[in-house]
């Protein structure tokens, strides 16, 4: 039964009362009817004088002295009757309220508690009619108005978070203060059910060419939508676990989520598409209508592909501090079983500074400070996806001898890294068909010495980095997508000059992989495996320990006691470190990619000669105890 048939039905209930008011009205006037004889006879005489004493006793009589409902002469009760109006009212009040709000939670079965909430204050507020005695009757009326309105509150919030319960003493003293402070009193008080409540943690759109006002209409659509509060909490939840990227799975079974965290997606409890009893509605789903409406998508589409940018304002925890900013990516996608959306952090400011702060240390970083010093050659930065590579070449950038050379940026203006002190930059716009071509020409005709190239992808990028190679001592570092120093040099040979212009020019590569650490605070020793050790090229004489995750204790009780860890919150990681490998391509090298020669010759080439690889950077962490055996496998698939 919809809000509708409720307020209809007080609306029928109406004629009832205004007759009973006028029978009620008639009753002040009218006198006992005792026969056509004693009505002649009181009309000749005079009426007696009616002073408040007597008005008082009438009053007192007819709420005290007459039972049930009526008054004298039979006639509804002009005092009484006002009470039961009373109570109707506040009763049409909840009803109306206790509709709405199973709406809004979209609660089960909400059609069959409003027609029970209907017919127990229909039958029940008609029966009190027939009770002799008011005073036993209107309290009786006013239980069955009030009732099954907090016997539903209390059944609405069990499930619910202390913010979204209604009738608490947090929430009646909201309610107090709210309203006290309409007329003037300044009453402090928290945040409630509504936008106001939730993390501390501020959403908007951000679209170019979009006027604010249009933004703004967006956010204020969203900010009324039912599941804004669940991302809103959705987008904290991931901050606060450092992920860098959310995923969604709709299907109509269930939700699952996962959070990138460290480069490694963690799967989160899956959500069923009905919450209990409560819920008809996946409100996952309710979270996606919201960041729609956001960002101006069509929020009825779940088949095609939309997508815009939402920034995350997070509030700070001191006082004088500066709001934390986190802008994200937002695309959803329809899918065979439902649909997908990700959010995807971005942020323009590298957290590391220095070769130190990613893991290049001793040996290894003097052999990448030793290339990208270098007086001339290609100098090839390469990682697989997702595997920090942008970061790796600002850091590059910074750590090169920018203060003695004159050093420079190549890069797209979209996606521009942030300014480096004494690096030159030259930017260029594809939207606008602008290629690197343009800007590394200028810059080599400037006679820069060190040129950092962010995409070499162009046949026309490379050729004229290859024709002043072939005249001029100057550095160029670029960087590629691929998994190792093999793949590099081959997926660079493959850009469209030919090789006998490149290889000669060819100088290193200098390859990198993100992989976690160990959580300091609950990683745990252990001896290994003779037969792990001999994989990993290790003498048992050499390592008589090494690390891994916490294992869980044999007795469920024992591991409840001991608790998850405070730091990684049972993941068993904490931030990522770097494997480095520096492959120089020697003349051997050369030879086999002039010969197109096959990976696995050109991989036993760099094995003969004796090249530190990815592998023997990733021991040395095992042996610190920084990694994890597995971790290693993960990232190197051994």
């Amino acid at each position: 039964m919809s809000r509708f048939s409720l307020r209809h039905f007080s609306v029928l209930l109406v004629p009832f009362f205004v007759f009973a008011l006028l029978l009620a009205e008639q009753n002040c006037f009218a006198q006992d009817d005792e026969g056509e004889e004693q009505q002649a006879e009181q009309q000749v005489q005079a009426p007696p004088a009616v002073t408040p004493e007597t008005r008082l006793k009438q009053i007192s009589d007819n709420l005290f002295n007459n039972g049930g409902w009526w008054g004298p002469g039979g006639y509804f009760s002009p005092i009484k009757l006002p009470l039961y109006i009373l109570i109707f009212l506040v009763w049409v009040g909840s009803a109306s309220w206790v509709n709405a709000d199973q709406e809004r939670l979209r609660r089960e079965n909400r059609e069959n508690f409003n027609l029970f909430y209907l017919l127990l204050y229909g039958i029940g507020g008609t029966m009190v009619f027939f009770i002799p005695i008011f005073w036993a009757a209107l309290p009786l009326t006013l239980l069955i108005c009030l009732v099954p309105a907090l016997t539903y509150v209390v059944i609405r919030n069990g499930p619910l978070p202390p913010g979204d319960k209604v009738l608490t003493g947090e929430h009646l003293w909201y309610l107090f203060a709210v309203n006290m402070n309409k007329i003037g009193c300044n009453i402090k008080y928290g945040p409630r059910t509504s936008y106001e409540g939730g993390p501390p943690v501020e959403l908007e759109a951000i679209a170019k060419g979009v006027d604010a006002q249009q933004i703004l209409a967006w956010k204020v659509l969203a900010r009324n939508a039912p599941g804004f509060n669940l991302l809103r909490e959705s987008i904290y939840d991931a901050i606060q676990s450092r992920a860098t990227a959310i995923r969604f799975d709709f299907t109509p079974e269930q939700t699952k989520i996962w959070h990138q965290v460290d480069g490694a997606w963690l799967e989160l409890v899956p959500v069923p598409a009905k919450l209990g009893r409560s819920r008809e509605m996946e409100i996952y789903e309710e979270m996606q209508e919201s960041v729609k409406k956001l960002i101006g998508a069509n929020h009825e589409d779940r088949r095609s592909k939309q997508g815009g940018k939402i920034r995350a304002v997070v509030a700070p925890v001191k006082k004088k501090a500066k709001p934390t900013n986190y802008d994200l990516d937002y695309v959803t996608q329809g899918t065979p079983t439902g649909e997908a959306a990700m959010f995807q952090f971005q942020s323009k400011v590298v957290p590391f500074k220095t070769l130190e702060d990613i893991g290049a240390k001793d040996e290894m970083k003097t052999k990448i400070l030793e290339q990208i010093n270098a007086e001339k050659g290609f100098v090839l930065v390469a990682a697989p996806p997702a595997h920090g590579l942008r970061s790796t070449m600002t850091v590059l950038s910074r750590a090169s001898d920018r203060f003695t050379k004159d050093i420079a940026n190549v890069e797209d203006v979209n996606g521009a890294s942030e300014a480096i002190e004494n690096v030159m930059r030259g930017l260029y716009d594809p939207s606008k068909g602008e290629t690197p071509a343009a800007p590394l020409a200028d810059l080599l005709f400037k006679g820069i010495a060190t040129i950092f190239v962010r995409d070499m992808s162009a046949p026309e990028t490379l050729k004229i980095a290859t024709d002043t190679l072939a005249d001029d001592d100057r550095l160029i570092i670029t960087m590629l997508r691929a998994k190792d120093g093999v793949e590099t040099l081959k997926r660079f040979l493959a850009v469209g000059v030919p090789p006998p212009q490149v290889v000669p020019h060819l100088r290193s590569v200098i390859g990198q992989r993100l992989i976690r650490r160990l959580c300091a605070e609950c990683k745990e020793p252990y001896e290994p495996e003779p037969k792990v050790l001999q994989q990993l090229r290790l003498h048992p004489n050499q390592v008589q320990q090494l690390y891994r995750k916490r294992t869980p204790l044999p007795l469920p009780h024992e591991e409840a006691k001991r608790g998850i860890c405070h730091k990684c919150h049972g993941v068993g990681y904490f931030g990522r470190t770097a494997l480095f490998e520096v492959l120089i391509v020697s003349d051997a090298v050369k030879a086999l990619l002039l010969a197109n020669a096959e990976p696995a010759a050109i991989r036993q080439q760099f094995n003969k000669e004796g090249q530190q690889t990815f592998l023997h950077s990733g021991i040395r962490l095992l042996v610190n105890g920084e990694t994890s055996v597995d971790e290693l496998s993960r990232i190197l698939k051994i």
